[in-house]
């Protein structure tokens, strides 16, 4: 679940002050791009992320500008979502393999703690000239947000409420076929009835991200793959009840977190 979103947007030289209107200065969020470096020879340009607040962040997003030497200017914009990686780290927790403590040593708890700096990537094309970039969204563990783009902010609540709606509909799926004793194959019935509701969903018209089909058609193959590792019906009940249970702890650290509270930024 872990991703990144790169919007980019070829800007021509009538457009260019609408670009430098996006990065004039706005009230101060709780991250900042201390310094940026570029490297012509990889062509990817280092940003430093502090964490200027007092509280974990879970997700932000960075609007840049590029201005390279034959004068083209490029306007993009950067989602570092965390979330997933703070459900992993709670996943693995009491987990003391050689792939848990790796996880750990690499990306800790997942969070972005306080007085953290952060090395972020950008790719770009050669030629860079000018670099420019403002953090517009920060979403914290307690359930808020600074923004001074709400679109942006927009985009992240949407995800997120999309990904609880589909580990609903899985644990719901799962915990009813489990209920019922007398089906030799709940897994079976438990998939079937996931990428149902995928399959609906993906044939509909949206106007809005509401639900994940990938997430639930993902899972739904996941779920059919444990029929084919064991003939013992107990087993496969077992490792139903083992996703579910995954399921409800991704639930359990998403959920509070999908509806962030504007509380900062432009109003």
């Amino acid at each position: 679940m872990p991703r990144r979103i790169i919007i980019s947007l070829v800007v021509i030289a009538l457009g260019a002050w609408a670009q430098n209107s996006l990065l004039r200065a706005s009230p101060p969020i709780g991250a900042v791009v201390q310094t940026w470096s570029y490297d012509p020879q990889t062509n990817v340009v280092t940003l430093k992320i502090a964490n200027t607040s007092h509280k974990d962040i879970t997700a932000f997003n960075i609007t840049h500008k590029e201005t390279y030497a034959d004068g083209r200017v490029e306007q993009g914009e950067l989602l570092e979502e965390l979330i997933g990686k703070i459900m992993i780290a709670k996943e693995l927790q009491g987990d003391t393999s050689r792939g848990a403590e790796y996880f750990r040593k690499v990306h800790g708890d997942g969070a972005f703690h306080p007085g953290e700096v952060r090395d972020e990537k950008l790719g770009v094309q050669p030629g860079l000239k000018d670099f420019q970039a403002v953090i517009d969204v920060v979403t914290y563990s307690d359930g808020t947000a600074d923004a001074n783009n709400n679109d942006a902010l927009g985009r992240i609540v949407d995800e997120r409420q999309a990904t609880v709606a589909s580990q609903k509909i899985i644990t719901d799926a799962i915990q009813a076929a489990l209920a019922d004793p007398n089906d030799p194959e709940p897994s079976m019935t438990a998939a079937k009835k996931i990428q149902d509701r995928a399959t609906i969903w993906k044939a509909q018209r949206h106007t809005k991200l509401d639900l994940d089909a990938g997430h639930l058609e993902a899972l739904a193959n996941e779920i059919k793959s444990v029929s084919s590792r064991s003939a013992n019906s107990n087993d496969k009940r077992a490792a139903l009840k083992q996703i579910v249970s995954q399921e409800e702890v991704r639930l359990s650290v998403l959920s509070p977190q999908a509806a962030p509270v504007k509380t900062g930024g432009q109003q």
